[in-house]
């Protein structure tokens, strides 16, 4: 066979003429499908053309090979943020701030506000000496008098009217109020998030002295716990009745996240940490274990009660594995001391504001981890689901572009040089049928091309099926030959017999 002179390209690897399953419509529509179908592709789309065939197939493709390289340093790059934001996730970061409380406390409906407010009204009645006779008999004079008075302890008409015993309305009594806020500490970024005061806290209990029943049934003590239910507040109030000062003591349960606690001795002497949460004091225990050397020299997952441990260990234990450690950690662990608050109620003016503020260290989440995990969740959220999608059309779109380009080339090749493209094509289909069935692949041979020469020196080749179809092709062949040239010689010797017959009758 000749070399062609044209044919179709073979930089596929196959010969064969790129025959698409789908029209060109088909193929279009696919390109331009919606971007919100989803996906029913089983394994991940084909990566693209290579960069000399993307260029071989748009002619701009320098520009987009520029493009796909600043997408692979920009992939990278949020892939490596996206590590860092992770690790930071993982690690507890805290900020400090301050809280500041105050206390304070308003009086109603006491005595000498009653007494204020009714000298007010009898001002003019006062001057006139005008006496006033209460309904026991005893009377009190106006200024000037010299009868004695009604006693201080006894009720006065005027003091008994709008006095409601069901409903407490004009009666003696207080509000004590708690109020606090987070201080700001001049940093835009932390000072953005405003919590309330009760969020900062687990429960807060207020104990009050000479408050006993049956004299004040309401008792001395006043407890609020957080519940999930419950909006913030920014501070909290307690009424309560009475004429009298009343000293009290605020307890305040700060809330950890995570929970913190108070290390008791000998805990506390041996990794000198009074407070701390549960990993750090595993932490600061395993750091223990590894300098004073009690991890067993055989097996390392046994700790020996050298070192100070065998303070914490039973009494007579040789040795406990690692993983018992935060068990027994958990022996020495209590909640923390809460904040105590001394105050004293006072009745004896309207408003009582203590004169010192108590400010309480704690420490927050930082306000950027949200934002952080946010952003994080960003990455396969809608943002990243629409990145995959336009990445899939650019890959869909480039393979179209290439079947289009093999389908011109074929044609072009086909309009070129009928013959030799034919002829190219059927060496190829050959070829790959060659090697879709495993025969040898070369130039053709003696066998045609189809037959390896490793076959031919077993004789097992020759009782195969195939050898009876080969004979009785290659006889059939044989005989037809035979015949023809039979035919031809007969038909040579009639011709020159009538040749000379003809030239006897002539002469």
């Amino acid at each position: 066979m000749s070399n062609p002179l044209a044919g179709p390209s073979q930089t596929s690897g196959s010969g064969f003429p790129p025959t698409p399953v789908a029209s060109q419509g088909d193929l279009k529509r696919r390109a331009d499908g919606d971007a919100e179908a989803p996906r029913r592709l089983k394994h991940p789309r084909p990566p693209l053309p290579p960069p000399h065939v993307l260029q071989a197939l748009v002619p701009d493709s320098p520009a987009f090979t520029d493009l796909l390289k600043l997408e692979q340093k920009l992939d990278w790059t949020l892939l490596r943020k996206k590590a860092e934001i992770n690790d930071a996730l993982g690690r507890p970061t805290r900020v400090k701030r301050t809280i500041r409380v105050f206390v304070s406390n308003t009086a109603h409906d006491q005595a000498w506000q009653k007494g204020a407010s009714l000298a007010d009204d009898k001002k003019e009645g006062a001057a006139s000496s005008t006496v006033l006779q209460a309904e026991d008999g005893d009377v009190t004079m106006g200024e000037g008098s010299t009868s004695p008075s009604v006693p201080a302890t006894q009720p006065k008409k005027d003091e008994l009217e709008g006095v409601d015993v069901n409903t407490g309305k004009g009666i003696a009594g207080w509000v004590m109020k708690i109020e606090g806020r987070l201080l700001d500490s001049g940093n835009v970024r932390l000072d953005k998030t405003k919590r309330k005061f009760s969020t900062f806290l687990k429960s807060a209990v207020v104990e009050f002295d000479n408050r006993e029943a049956p004299t004040f049934p309401e008792g001395n003590i006043v407890e609020w716990h957080a519940q999930n239910l419950t909006a913030p507040l920014d501070g909290f109030e307690i009424l309560r009745r009475g004429d009298q000062n009343v000293n009290c003591r605020i307890i305040l349960h700060l809330a950890h996240h995570p929970d913190r606690f108070k290390l008791l001795s000998p805990l506390a002497e041996l990794i000198s940490m009074n407070e701390g949460t549960r990993a750090e004091v595993v932490g600061a225990i395993w750091k223990l274990v590894k300098v004073v050397g009690a991890q067993d020299k055989e097996d390392g997952t046994i700790v020996r009660p050298v070192g100070g441990l065998e303070k914490l260990f039973a009494k007579g234990q040789d040795g406990i594995p690692f993983h018992q450690l935060p068990e027994i950690a958990s022996h020495y662990l209590t909640h923390p001391d809460p904040i105590t608050i001394p105050y004293t109620v006072q009745v004896d003016k309207d408003f009582n504001f203590h004169p010192k503020c108590f400010d309480i260290p704690i420490e927050v989440e930082d306000p950027l981890k949200s934002k952080m995990a946010s952003l994080v969740q960003s990455f396969e959220g809608k943002e990243g689901k629409e990145i995959v999608q336009l990445e899939d059309k650019v890959g869909e779109l480039a393979y179209f572009a290439r079947d289009l380009k093999q389908k011109r080339d074929f044609l072009e090749s086909f309009a070129a040089s009928p013959q030799a493209f034919i002829q190219n094509w059927l060496a190829a289909q050959a070829r790959d049928l060659d090697q879709m069935l495993g025969y040898q692949i070369g130039t053709s041979g003696l066998n045609g091309g189809s037959v390896r020469e490793e076959d031919l020196r077993r004789s097992d080749l020759f009782n195969l099926p195939w050898v009876d179809e080969a004979i009785t092709v290659h006889e059939s062949s044989r005989m037809e030959m035979e015949r023809r040239s039979k035919a031809s010689t007969a038909g040579v010797g009639a011709g020159a017999g009538a040749g000379a017959g003809a030239g006897q009758g002539t002469r």
